[in-house]
């Protein structure tokens, strides 16, 4: 392959102090093997004189050089034998956003932010709990991001709360009093979501009767989320690549381009890195996208906060419970495979029915033949309900699939399987 000099754009002008970076040897045969970046510039290699030792017979005695940067580390080849490789293309130099990997040879190499070092004060802040070390420890993050306009990718599994995350940014921002919205990348038809994300002008397509903006200029002066990012259809990239560069927008069908100020975040349940390896997602945008790599600790990192959690989730069902230590010590020993999105639906349901009920983890025994006729009519009633309710949902709130996922309290990707599942078609 050859050779290609990356480059982001800088953090410099970030509220992002510089950071004790730990980078970690992941995968072959220095596996495990971490060093501290502090300050200043460090060189990785084979020798003994390197300052991160890395044994590894396909790893140069002086392979590459590690320069700490705000937000990022700045990486250099140092003419190793078998280069220095980030998303899958090997690099001269390359700015490396925190939370990313490279490959020095056949030794993957992670670099991690040691944020344990910085706490924030706060255990509240714009609708997040942080009782936990972990969790101050990402809102000492947040706290310095949110002033500033960087490009932000948040990671997490399904559930782990990256949209709250990404609203704390934004209410924490002078963008506050600006719009929200939330563009789910996960969608089912790619010129349907070009529409939504970039508006159209009349007769751009069959049905588009009128002009209409899309959700870049109805944002203008707030921020937008882009949620499951590493899903975005390829015939979408070039165009979020365009407007990231020139932040201009041009409708669907023609029509002079419109300057707008939005800030852009973005969520992803795994790393980038992968989906750019893969071919799914372009490694320019992905530099556009990841100035910032943030991490969500699962709940199982942060069981401290499950007691200001169920708090806040029984003051949004508007119950005023107060538990016991009891249910809490349970709550916190449960694993929660669901994450937060799993412990608000069972307050809910706490709510509803007057007592926790565990979510089964194990498949029910198999019904007897004398039961299986009624429990299959019951099933087909259930899904009968479940899409005139659906259907109601999206003429209410006119096809903004975000607003009904926020009514239903599902996820958006799986509301967009339900819109297949019963073949619902949005009216011309």
């Amino acid at each position: 392959m050859s050779e290609l000099t990356l480059q982001t754009k800088s953090l410099s002008q970030t509220h992002l102090p510089l950071e004790t970076v730990r980078l970690e040897v992941l995968e072959g045969e220095a596996r495990g093997a971490s060093a501290l970046l502090t300050s200043g510039t460090l060189i990785a290699g084979g020798s003994s004189r390197a300052d991160f030792v890395i044994r590894d017979a396909t790893v140069s005695a002086r392979h590459a050089s590690f320069e700490l940067m705000r937000g990022a580390v700045r990486v250099r080849d140092l003419q190793s034998r078998n280069g220095t490789f980030f998303l899958g293309a090997r690099v001269d130099g390359a700015v490396v956003p925190l939370g990313s990997r490279l490959s020095l040879g056949r030794a993957v190499i992670a670099l991690v932010p040691v944020a344990e070092q910085h706490r924030s004060e706060a255990s509240r802040w714009h609708g997040l709990v942080a009782d936990s070390a972990v969790m101050r420890s990402l809102l000492w993050r947040l706290e310095r991001l949110a002033p500033s306009d960087v490009t932000v990718v948040i990671r997490g599994p399904s559930g782990v709360g990256k949209e709250a995350v990404a609203r704390a940014l934004h209410l924490g921002g002078p963008r506050a009093k600006a719009p929200f919205e939330v563009f789910d990348a996960a969608g089912v038809n790619a010129e349907l979501l070009e529409s939504e994300l970039f508006g159209h002008v009349k007769g751009a397509f069959t049905g588009a009767n009128a002009a209409r903006a899309g959700l870049l200029e109805r944002v203008d002066h707030g921020t937008l989320l882009l949620d499951n990012v590493e899903q975005l259809a390829p015939e979408l990239q070039p165009r979020l690549l365009r407007f990231l560069e020139a932040r201009t927008v041009q409708r669907v069908g023609g029509g002079a381009p419109r300057t707008v100020d939005v800030r852009v975040l973005a969520t992803a349940q795994q790393p980038l890195e992968d989906a750019v390896e893969q071919g799914r997602l372009r490694a320019d945008l992905y530099y556009r996208l990841a100035g910032v790599v943030l991490d969500v600790p699962s709940l199982q990192q942060r069981r401290d906060d499950i007691p200001g959690l169920c708090a806040l989730f029984l003051a949004e069902a508007g119950a005023k419970l107060e538990l016991t230590a009891s249910t809490l010590a349970a709550l916190q020993a449960h694993p929660w495979p669901g994450q937060a999105r799993e412990l608000r639906h069972a307050v809910e349901r706490a709510v509803a029915f007057g007592r926790f009920e565990q979510t089964p983890e194990t498949k029910a025994a198999s019904p007897s033949p004398s039961d299986a006729g009624l429990i299959e009519a019951r099933g087909k009633v259930a899904q009968a309900f479940e899409a005139d309710v659906l259907r109601a949902l999206l003429v209410r709130h006119r096809w903004n699939v975000a607003a009904v996922a926020r009514e239903a309290r599902i996820a958006r990707s799986h509301l967009y399987t339900l819109i297949q599942r019963y073949g619902l078609t949005r009216p011309d």
